[in-house]
């Protein structure tokens, strides 16, 4: 796989996670290998790491992946240590492994994310290098596919109790004709068997 970045920016709904996912299936079914991460589920595990002793072996493992996916970076903040982390996996990654980072930030808002806009430029000019932006605009894919469906009807309540003996009783028939290995009126499983 050729050492390419693909960057997905957009708000929230407008479907980056979605396209990373489906790049991603893409080059899988191609026989390439790759991982998926949340970006603070993933800097976590880098704390946690570098805590145990252990640092650096996500980061080995992962150059050996031909590509790895870095979903939702800035929607959760994370401590300056963690950024640290991530900009050093990126670095180890660079003209090794392609990323795909899916974010709703401009590059401009990446300094709130990592706290050191010196740290956050080197990084984003790591990321940039041969990389493909693609911007996936503006209105969110939920709120439109909502807006788009057909009028929904007022459900009617429903109460989670019976009404009264006889309808419990009733239901319990129901299931028991259709074979329910769960129903505890049987007695032994043996009988429903």
């Amino acid at each position: 796989m050729p050492d390419t970045r693909h960057y997905d920016a957009g708000p929230t709904g407008t479907g980056k996670t979605h396209l990373a996912i489906a790049i991603a299936r893409s080059c899988i079914r191609s026989g390439v290998r790759g991982r998926f991460y949340n970006v603070v589920d993933l800097v976590n595990r880098l704390e946690t790491e570098t805590r145990n002793g252990r640092q650096g072996r996500l980061a080995d493992h992962l150059t050996r992946m031909d590509f790895i996916v870095l979903d939702e970076l800035g929607y959760l903040p994370f401590a300056q240590s963690g950024g640290q982390l991530l900009f050093h996996l990126v670095s180890r990654l660079y003209e090794r492994t392609s990323i795909i980072v899916t974010t709703n930030l401009a590059f401009g808002e990446w300094p709130s994310v990592f706290s050191d806009p010196k740290m956050t430029t080197a990084l984003l000019d790591r990321l940039t290098h041969h990389c493909d932006i693609i911007e996936t605009g503006n209105d969110s894919w939920r709120f439109k596919s909502r807006a788009d469906d057909q009028p929904t009807t007022r459900a009617r309540p429903v109460s989670a109790t019976p009404t009264s003996s006889d309808e419990a009783s009733a239901n319990r028939s129901k299931r028991k004709t259709k074979g329910s290995l769960l129903d505890a009126d049987r007695g032994s499983r043996s009988d429903a068997d």
